[in-house]
């Protein structure tokens, strides 16, 4: 999603922020490779142009990392299940280091017995399932990775909030392979927040409601409200299957009993090996080149395009455009942030 027309934007050297904001996390306490995963993440997200899940993120990090509520994720290790399957404990950690080791557990699995699987319990959020996606497909493989998070959706029928809207992304290796991420309510809540702060309201055909249960542009009373799942029902047997992946499976909490602002949802990555079911890049990139020509040739948005075309623009660029009022609530944690402006 483009970012909203608001206030005005300031242009922010990609190298540099990397190196401020990293050295704030490792400051913080966390170790430089996590520090360093984190980071990496969330400029994926700014060079995507999925600023939800950007730098708008670190003043809530580091604040939690300064109070106590999130720890750092220290001496991680992946348990073996099965063969095929493991699982990490990462108790009260942010979930983007565990998730990457994750990845690279499943994969491993993959190529060995032809899929396989890695939990990961007890982490606060993620940040851009596609990012864990990614990783999967550069080693190789196809992936379906997801998160449950706190309960924002309600039922269709109900009036309280019992799911999250629970993330889920997939791809594959090949050319013009699709790369989709999602989060189940009709925007991620990190866009209702960044409305708010950027002090910008939502659309009427969004659908939001209030605490009263009337329609409303109001960003702040939106992100106070149940949400509906997009798809109704079936977004929300979706964000079921998510929370059974990723939360009941994992043993991590799920459903109504995750708490917001603890630290004790899961993750779960599945990763199949092509090449085990017989399937060459060639094979791959065929099956997809021909898929989307014909979206495209229709007048459509293969999944991922939009995030690729923009990757691609803002790597060239070496650079990313965060909206000021964004810019000045990181200053608050890092001044350093402000000598990385262009």
């Amino acid at each position: 999603m483009s970012p909203p027309s608001g206030p005005a934007t300031i242009t922010l050297s990609t190298h540099h922020t990397r190196a401020i904001v990293t050295d704030a996390f490792a400051a913080a306490g966390l170790a430089l490779d996590e520090a360093s995963r984190i980071t990496d993440s969330l400029l994926e997200a700014e060079l995507r142009e999925v600023p939800t899940h950007g730098i708008f993120r670190v003043p809530g990090y580091l604040q939690r990392l300064r109070d106590g509520s999130l720890a750092p994720a220290r001496d991680l290790s992946i348990e073996s299940v099965t063969g095929a399957c493991g699982m990490i404990e990462a108790p009260g950690c942010l979930g983007y280091l565990p998730t990457w080791l994750a990845v690279e557990s499943a994969v491993r699995s993959s190529h060995e017995f032809g899929i396989g699987a890695c939990g990961v319990r007890g982490i606060s959020e993620f940040g851009r399932a596609a990012y864990y996606v990614a990783r999967a497909v550069d080693l190789g493989a196809v992936a379906i990775v997801c998160q449950n998070t706190q309960p924002i959706l309600a039922a269709p029928g109900a009036a309280v909030a019992t799911h999250g809207n629970n993330p889920i992304a997939f791809g594959s290796p090949g050319a013009d392979a699709p790369i989709f991420d999602a989060a189940l309510s009709r925007r991620s809540m990190g866009e209702i927040k960044r409305r708010s702060m950027l002090e910008l309201p939502i659309p009427l055909e969004w659908g939001y409601l209030d605490e009263t249960g009337k329609p409303t542009t109001d960003a702040a009373r939106a992100a106070e409200s149940p949400q509906q799942a997009v798809g109704g029902a079936k977004g929300f047997g979706i964000a079921v299957l998510v929370d059974l992946l990723a939360g009941v499976l994992t043993g991590a909490a799920s459903g109504p009993a995750v708490v917001a602002g603890d630290a004790t949802v899961g993750a779960m990555v599945i990763a199949l090996s092509p090449k085990r079911f017989g399937l060459s890049q060639e094979n791959l990139a065929d099956a997809f080149g021909n898929s989307a020509r014909h979206v495209r040739d229709a007048g459509g948005r293969w999944p991922g395009d939009r995030a690729s075309a923009a990757a691609e623009r803002n790597r060239m660029a070496e650079s990313f455009e965060v909206p000021q009022p964004i810019l000045a609530s990181v200053c608050t944690y890092i001044p350093e942030l402000a000598n990385a402006v262009r």
